[in-house]
Formats: C-alpha cells, structure tokens, sequence
C-alpha cells in the first residue's frame, strides 16, 4: 500500500496528466444520478401521477437547474477552490457547512448501500447466492476502482455511465422508431395518454407532488462542483457541467418517460417493476429481460461507484475545514484520501448489515432519513449564493437564489403533507437536528483549536 501524505502535499504535486478531464467530471456526476432509481423507480412515479408526471420532470428539472446556476456562480467566484461545502463555510458560516456537509456524506453513504443491496439482490438472483454476497462483491470492485488513480478511476465511471447513456440513448430511439413506424404515432401515443383517466388521473396536486419526490432522484448533478475540484481546468469543467447536466439528465429522465407512457398505458406501469423490461418486453425486443437485467446492474455499479467518491471527497473537505477528524485528510501518492475512503466503506457495510439484518425497522430508516435531505442541502446552497450575492458586482442570479429560498420550504411543505412522503420528510429533519446539535459542539472545539 503506497504510504499517506498530506492533503496539501498531494495536491500541490498534483500532475495535470493524473486529473480528471472535463468529459470525467460530467460521466461522474450522471453516475451517481442514474442508478437503479431510474431503471425501477421511475415507476413510482409515473403512477403517482399518471401520465402528466412528464410535468412533474420538467418541473424538476427546473428547480435542478436554478440549483446548478447557483453553485456555478459561487464555484467560479472561488476560482474552482472547493466544493460548495466550502462555500456555505465561507458565507453561511462554519456551522452551516458542518451540517450541510455531514448531511450530504451521510446522504450519499445510504445511498451508496442501499445501491449494494439492490445490486447484490440481482447477482443474489443471477450467481443463486445470498445477496449478502452480492452487495459485497459490488463493495469490493467500487473500493478497487476508487482506489486508482484520479485519472484511472475518471475513466472507469466514464466507462460505466457511456453504457448507461447508449442503453437510454437506444431505448429513447427503438421506442420513438417504433411508434413513427407504427404509422399512426400520435394517435396510439394520445390514446395512451389520454384514455385511461385522462392526462391528468391523479388529479393536478399529484403533478405538483411528484416534483419534490423527482428533485430527489435528481440528486447527484452537484458532483460535478466535487469532481471539478479534481479537474485540470476547474473553472472550465464548472461551466461546461453547469450548462449542460440538467438539461442533458431531463433529456434521458423525461424522454424515457415519455416512451413508456407512449407505449403503455400509465396503469399498466406496476410500482417496483421495471417499466424499461415492460417496454421491451412489448416491442418484444430479443433477450429483454437479460438487457434490462444488465443495464440495471451496471447502473447500479456506476452510482455506487460514484457514492464512493462523493462520500470520500466530502469527508475530506469537511476535515480540511476542520469540521472531522485530521486523519481523514490523508491521501496516497494516487491522491486518494485513503482513510476517507475506509470509513466511507464502513458506512457502506453498515447500511448493508442494517438491511440484511433489519430490513423492516433500522433499514428503511436509514433510506427514509436521507431522502429529503438534498432540499435542505439546496436551500442552504440558495442562501450561499444571496449571502455572496449582497457583497458582489459580479452576481448575476441574486433573484434566483431569493426564489429559490422561497420554493425549496414549500417543496419540503408538500413532502410533510403527502401521506407517502411525510414520515421520510420527519426523519430527515430528525436527522439535521441531530447534526444542529453535534455541530454546537464541534464548531465550539474548532474555535479553541485555533485560538
């Protein structure tokens, strides 16, 4: 094992030729956001709100978009120095950063888990092993490939993430080929969509719903800000990503919605199945099951993958600002914060022992406590930028963040008021409370330690 250094040291002796390219930091951020949740989940959310749920995505890509213009603005204003962690340090005020960023590393640690559960049920399924042992192997490769270098690791996730998006990129294709070849597009997609309780079955509150439960599985564009850090041409990566992520993610999220709506009835869409299988499985496209069984998998190493890295990096960033313990700002002559890492990967084995050894009371707590955390992590973001904004000719999206200070809360509101919603929303708040009140003394012990 090659022996820690520094933080600092590492990074100043950082060759450019062992960074991340742009195109790194891009595939990175969409592996953490497509995993299992769009291949499955998106089930839930097409019933939830029937068909005008594509709506729901639009709207959702907005609020995503909004949060990316914001945390580009106060990247560029720091000249790629840190992730927005450090932002909400520098503006909000280290306690702020404290809890915002062990909520997003405690975020991204249940993910990462829950990732390993899905995944090792399916090689459980495939291999006719325990799950158990799944969800280990996944560990094991994401822990290896997260053990590279920068530029290695960049692109082993580019890798993963390419064949997520070709898979997507074909499905969008066969399904909108099909249905121009069918000769009567429109009218089988409209007939679809419309006869079945009309566009709007669920009724206009159920598209206004699913908006907060679609910002959530959206989580994962603000990576790129990380992964920038890493980067060659920060400032560069940082725009580019800025730009282009959200639009590039509503673009496979909504089109692939919208091909499943076109070619099947919403109501025939059945929460926890794959709606992808149930397209191919109707163009009766050959080796469906095995197709959609493989993207799965490989999304569901991708996001983990991706876990992994934002797990270790804002561990790391949280102990440079002295809001963790020092060890974990170790890194190998790799730069891989080596220490950041195995805790990241003992977050992982504890998510996965909870979920094998109790799936019905610790586990979906854990699941249900991260889930609404990424608003408060955007709200924290949008008042970041306003604080830096008021002292700033440069800001140019002041009245976004306002507005976004303002939606993010009823956001949040709506989650409190959806029956399926609201007891996730109260363990997310449980979950910030607790860190509110270790932050009280962890900021108190920074203080001395540098007085």
């Amino acid at each position: 094992m090659n022996q820690p250094t520094s933080t600092s040291t590492a990074t100043s002796a950082s060759p450019s030729t062992n960074r991340f390219k742009g195109l790194h930091v891009a595939m990175i951020s969409i592996g953490g956001i497509i995993g299992a949740g769009l291949f499955v989940g998106t089930s839930a959310t097409i019933a939830a709100a029937g068909p005008a749920v594509l709506l729901s995505y639009l709207a959702a890509g907005l609020v995503v978009w909004l949060v990316m213009r914001l945390l580009g603005g106060l990247a560029i204003s720091a000249r790629g120095q840190g992730s927005f962690i450090t932002h909400i340090a520098t503006h909000n005020g280290p306690r702020a950063a404290f809890i915002t960023g062990w909520s997003y590393a405690f975020l991204w640690a249940v993910t990462a888990g829950a990732q390993a559960v899905a995944g090792g049920m399916i090689i459980g399924r495939l291999a006719d092993i325990a799950p158990l042992w799944g969800a280990l192997v996944l560990v094991a490769i994401a822990w290896t490939i997260n053990r590279l270098s920068l530029r290695h690791y960049g692109q082993a996730e580019t890798g993963l993430s390419i064949f997520k998006l070709l898979f997507l990129g074909g499905f969008i294709a066969l399904g909108l080929g099909w249905l121009i070849l069918s000769g009567h597009p429109l009218t089988h997609a409209l007939n679809n969509m419309t006869s079945h309780g009309g566009l709007f079955p669920k009724g206009s509150w159920a598209v206004i719903g699913a908006v907060p439960m679609i910002v959530q599985t959206f989580t994962g564009c603000e990576i790129a800000i990380i992964a920038a850090t890493d980067s060659d041409r920060p400032l560069r990566a940082i725009a580019r990503t800025m730009r282009r992520l959200p639009l590039q993610v509503l673009f496979f999220y909504a089109g692939s919605v919208l091909v499943i709506i076109s070619l099947l009835p919403w109501n025939a869409v059945h929460v926890g199945q794959s709606p992808f299988l149930s397209v191919l499985e109707y163009l009766k496209v050959p080796l469906a099951r095995y197709a959609a069984i493989a993207v799965t998998l490989v999304a569901v190493l991708s996001c983990l993958n991706s876990a992994v890295y934002v797990v270790s990096r804002t561990l790391r960033e949280l102990a440079d600002l002295r809001l963790a313990p020092q060890k974990l700002t170790e890194e190998t002559a790799q730069q891989v914060p080596i220490w950041s890492l195995r805790l990241t990967t003992l977050l992982e084995l504890a998510v996965i022992a909870a979920a094998i050894g109790s799936p019905e009371t610790i586990y979906p707590i854990l699941l249900g406590s991260s889930g609404g955390l990424i608003l408060f992590i955007y709200f924290m973001i949008a008042i970041a930028y306003w604080l830096w904004a008021r002292q700033s000719q440069t800001a140019t999206a002041l009245p976004l963040a306002k507005g976004l200070t303002v939606l993010i809360p009823v956001l949040g509101v709506i989650l409190l008021v959806l029956p399926s919603a609201r007891g996730d929303t109260l363990l997310s708040l449980a979950i910030i409370l607790l860190l509110t009140l270790t932050s009280l003394v962890s900021v108190a012990r920074r203080c001395l330690s540098k007085a």
